[in-house]
């Protein structure tokens, strides 16, 4: 139970985190912001359903998503000249989600599985 609520929290954290960078953060004038957000947390409103109802499979895909943010997180950081606080708490908050999203699918609620050949 307590790996759920900490990947909603982290999950929520990171949504939060990066409007914020996008809408804060000093960025380039080039990409609209609109754009940047909906680029931004289109693909974390996917397995935003799924997580709220403890779906054990959108929680394993929630894993995969949460890689793709580390690697931005990394790469902004990386290239960043001088430390910024935004990517770091990206990684963060993408490494808390997905270590939790593992956890809470070894560890969370048993599902069982029917067959459906009689």
């Amino acid at each position: 139970m307590a790996f759920y609520y900490l990947t909603l929290a982290s999950f929520l954290g990171l949504m939060v985190c990066l409007s914020s960078w996008i809408i804060i953060a000093p960025h380039s004038s080039t990409f609209p912001t609109a754009s940047l957000l909906m680029v931004a947390l289109l693909p974390l409103l996917i397995p935003l359903r799924g997580l709220l109802h403890r779906k054990p499979r959108t929680y394993v895909w929630n894993s995969f998503l949460m890689l793709a943010y580390f690697s931005h997180g990394i790469g902004e950081l990386y290239s960043a000249h001088s430390f910024d606080f935004y990517p770091f708490l990206t990684i963060l908050l993408s490494s808390v989600c997905f270590i939790s999203s593992l956890l809470f699918v070894r560890f969370g609620p048993k599902v069982s599985v029917t067959s459906h050949n009689k």
